[in-house]
């Protein structure tokens, strides 16, 4: 496949459909990519970086922030306990919408808690969770 685009010759069909092969081929470079954040009290999840986020918590999150957002965006955040597990998640930013009660991770150690959302344009929408994985 060609590599090379001029953006001014992109004045045919046939050309802009070119151009949209190379981008897909761009996105599956990124396209849910796994992304491991450092623990620490304040946290921020950059989805310009990736799709699927894994913190491992050796700690409590207070405060998580979501940047990037795009509508149609989709990301998912996997939480693991440490080995002594007993860690806790708070502090969501106001444009997270979770589903039914508060969010909270499985309190056992070594053990996963996901959660999915999708920007709608204006909030993260909660779709999916589960907890007290191993």
């Amino acid at each position: 496949m060609e590599r090379d685009i001029i953006f001014e010759n992109l004045n045919r069909a046939q050309d802009l459909f070119k151009l949209k092969e190379h981008l897909r081929e761009l996105y599956r470079l990124v396209d849910n990519r796994l992304i491991t954040i450092t623990r620490a009290a304040s946290i921020t999840l950059d989805t310009d970086e990736g799709e699927v986020f894994y913190i491992e918590l050796d700690g409590n999150i207070t405060g998580i922030t979501i940047k990037n957002p795009y509508q149609g965006r989709k990301i998912t955040v996997i939480f693991k306990q440490d080995g002594s597990g007993s860690h806790t998640v708070a502090g969501w930013a106001a444009t997270v919408m979770l589903a039914g009660d508060a969010f909270s991770v499985t309190s056992t150690a070594n053990r996963y808690t996901t959660i999915t959302f999708i920007y709608d344009g204006t909030n993260w929408v909660e779709v999916g969770r589960t907890t007290d994985v191993y």
